[in-house]
């Protein structure tokens, strides 16, 4: 750019304490500049709004959504312009991991899950400890009561630092992907971080997740608490199956460009190009 003043896009992330006033200064400095927002949240959900949010929506030029369904719902509030895309990985960090034997020992397990407590996740998993299967628990610390007591259930720790993340993931022979009923989620980050990590990914079965990856093939689905139970059993034996299917959720990962850098290459281009 030839003038430092000025911005061909502006890229506004979950702008919800964002007033309407810096957007009309914005329009009024920069008006050649693309507003562009994003969220990976479900901003029609009351839980993720605020009035200036609301406020806001006829100013953006595009709005990325990581939810298809928000797409109608963000036009109909006031948004000129909503593009769904799907969640992300990123590149570096999100990758397949070799332990040491310190780190084996570390993160290790059959069953893994990595995230916050929800009622939902909790009857889920309590159905596989109380039909055998051990679980590992990473999260807040409302799993640390939910575990305290059952056998098949052992709480983690709290926090998963940097790398400690992808490498607890590496770690699983099959990592749970539960989604946020509260969003309405047909995906979320896991959904990508967990295969882009080179680990089995067993998620809840939707629209999305099918898009994403093929069944039987780049991931494994479950409708219900039997059948995650079913699969759990079925693929915790099964190492050359297990292998199979991560190795190509990976090779999904890479080969769609999964990674941030695909996705805002692709919003990028629908802005300035569309």
């Amino acid at each position: 750019m030839s003038n430092p003043s000025h911005y061909d896009v502006i890229w506004i992330d979950k702008g919800i304490v964002i007033d309407k006033t810096t957007f009309e200064t914005i329009k009024q400095t920069q008006p050649d500049s693309k507003i562009i927002g994003y969220s990976p949240d479900w901003m029609m959900g009351r839980h993720n709004q605020s009035r200036q949010f609301i406020e806001s929506l006829p100013f953006y030029d595009c709005y990325v959504t990581t939810k298809s369904y928000a797409v109608e719902e963000m036009k109909n509030a006031g948004c000129k312009d909503v593009i769904y895309i799907g969640n992300a990985f990123q590149k570096g960090f999100h990758r397949p991991f070799e332990l040491s034997v310190e780190e084996h020992e570390k993160y290790d397990c059959e069953v893994g899950f990595i995230g916050a407590y929800e009622d939902e996740r909790a009857e889920s998993i309590k159905y596989l400890a109380d039909n055998g299967i051990r679980v590992d628990i990473w999260g807040n610390y409302r799993w640390k009561e939910f575990c305290d007591g059952h056998h098949n259930l052992m709480f983690r720790g709290t926090e998963l630092v940097s790398d400690e993340y992808c490498k607890a993931l590496s770690g699983c022979k099959i990592s749970l992907c539960f989604l946020r009923k509260m969003n309405k989620d047909l995906q979320t980050t896991r959904s990508i971080e967990i295969p882009a990590c080179g680990s089995f990914m067993l998620a809840e079965r939707t629209s999305e997740h099918l898009d994403l990856f093929k069944e039987d093939e780049e991931a494994v689905y479950f409708s219900d608490n039997q059948e995650l139970l079913d699969k759990c059993r079925k693929y915790i034996t099964d190492e050359v199956a297990r292998r199979r299917i991560a190795e190509a959720g990976h090779r999904r990962c890479v080969s769609s460009d999964y990674s941030y850098h695909g996705r805002i290459r692709q919003i990028l281009h629908h802005v300035l190009n569309g």
